[in-house]
């Protein structure tokens, strides 16, 4: 392999708190497993901490579905955005372990729509007008949620993780959303990331491969600022290899990074996930994925995994990651 620098993140979230006992609330929008943070923060540590021990030193907060819409409460959405952060920051400082990135985790306008619609790319009102996705109503939703987090907690960030986003015109709609955080806050420079999400090797009902999606990502455009980040795969046994061999003729100033989140092998059929992958097997999709991607024109890899993944999965990919790497 091509010597491109692989770095490990974290895994899952919410399946990890339900594994260790705590039980999602229902409803829609809701806090799915940001919901932990109200009433359980030391189970968000522990999920922080697995994955740590794991071997991880890329970790996002536990903010992914935190929204206004959920909490309907501006200072009670500001105060939880400062627990994730700050929980978050414990564990790292507490373990000692220097040059881990903490990023802020926001997932896509879909999860203040009923569950599994990142999967479909299929949003309903606020989000569509006459039929088509409205970029306004994306844009100011995201940023909107930038402007919640409490600028005393900006300093602890080393990034924000815009994750599992469906369509390029929400991809867009971010990038626009970024450069007017970025304009009305000058003092706060953090790495912005932008993750899509791949669930047959295309974006939902798109047909968009994922040197598309880098495209979207990486051009410069007056008024919308360029990310490093670019594509996850969220099938955890879709073939990706025509996702992560990204074309060398869309290198520019800033080479992207690819951030390689596969699910632990399930399928999402729709309204659940079926099927799976054993962490053995799951690891060896994953490997062949990193070896797809070797051949591509990457900044660095940072792999990890998405829903239903645990420290065991983090754990065997660390070893397998520490061999390619090499002395």
């Amino acid at each position: 392999m091509n010597r491109i620098p692989i770095v490990i993140a974290d895994g899952a979230m919410a399946s990890q708190l339900e594994h260790l006992g705590f039980k999602m609330p229902n409803g829609t929008p809701n806090l799915w497993s940001s919901s932990s943070l109200i009433s359980d923060i030391e189970l968000v540590q522990r999920v922080h901490r697995g994955y740590l021990d794991a071997g991880a030193s890329v970790f996002s907060t536990c903010t992914y579905q935190l929204t206004l819409e959920a909490t309907r409460s501006e200072d009670v959405t500001r105060d939880l955005f400062g627990k994730a952060i700050n929980s978050l920051g414990e564990v790292v400082t507490k373990a000692g372990h220097s040059g881990c990135r903490k990023l802020l985790s926001l997932g896509p306008c879909a999860v203040v729509q009923p569950s599994g619609t990142e999967y479909s790319g299929i949003y309903s009102h606020p989000f569509t007008h006459d039929g088509k996705p409205s970029f306004e109503a994306m844009y100011k939703f995201h940023l909107s949620r930038m402007e919640l987090v409490p600028e005393e907690d900006w300093p602890k960030l080393d990034g924000v993780l815009f994750e599992t986003i469906p369509l390029l015109s929400e991809v867009t709609a971010i990038r626009k959303a970024i450069k007017q955080f970025q304009q009305r806050h000058q003092a706060i420079k953090k790495e912005f990331y932008i993750t899509m999400v791949f669930p047959d090797g295309h974006l939902p009902g798109q047909g968009i491969k994922g040197n598309n999606g880098t495209r979207a990502m990486t051009t410069m455009d007056e008024g919308y600022a360029v990310v490093r980040a670019v594509l996850m795969p969220s099938d955890g046994q879709a073939d990706i290899s025509g996702i992560v061999r990204r074309d060398r003729s869309f290198s520019g100033d800033a080479v992207p990074i690819l951030l390689l989140f596969p699910d632990g092998g399930e399928i999402w059929d729709g309204g659940r996930f079926i099927g799976g992958l054993n962490v053995g097997e799951w690891c060896e999709h994953v490997e062949g994925a990193l070896e797809c991607a070797s051949k591509g024109c990457w900044g660095s890899i940072w792999v990890g995994g998405c829903c239903n993944t645990s420290p065991s999965h983090i754990q065997m990919l660390h070893n397998i990651v520490s061999e390619l790497n090499g002395p």
